[in-house]
C-alpha cells in the first residue's frame, strides 16, 4: 500500500487535474447516452410491498432478526 501512495504523491498537479478532467468526460459521456428506441425506461417506482416483521423474520432468521431490532449501537449516517 505504500507504493500506492508513493505513487499518487509524485503526480504533479497538471496530471492530476488531467485525470480528474478526463474521469469527468467520460461520467458525462455516459450521462448524455440516449436511449435506444424500443428500449425500456428503468423502473423508478416501488418494487414491492413493504415487508411484514414476520416475512423479515423468516428470511433473516429469528437470532439475527432479534440481534437487530434489540441492537443498542446507533446506525451510521450513510447506512
Amino acid at each position: 500500500m505504500t507504493n500506492e501512495s508513493n505513487q499518487t504523491s509524485s503526480l504533479t498537479r497538471e496530471e492530476r487535474e488531467q485525470i480528474g478532467r478526463q474521469t469527468n468526460a467520460g461520467f458525462a459521456r455516459v450521462e448524455r447516452m440516449e436511449v435506444a428506441e424500443g428500449s425500456a425506461d428503468i423502473p423508478t417506482g416501488a418494487i414491492g410491498e413493504a415487508l411484514t416483521e414476520e416475512e423479515i423474520r423468516r428470511r433473516v432468521g429469528t437470532g439475527n432478526f432479534e440481534a437487530a431490532k434489540n441492537d443498542t449501537q446507533q446506525s451510521s449516517t450513510n447506512s
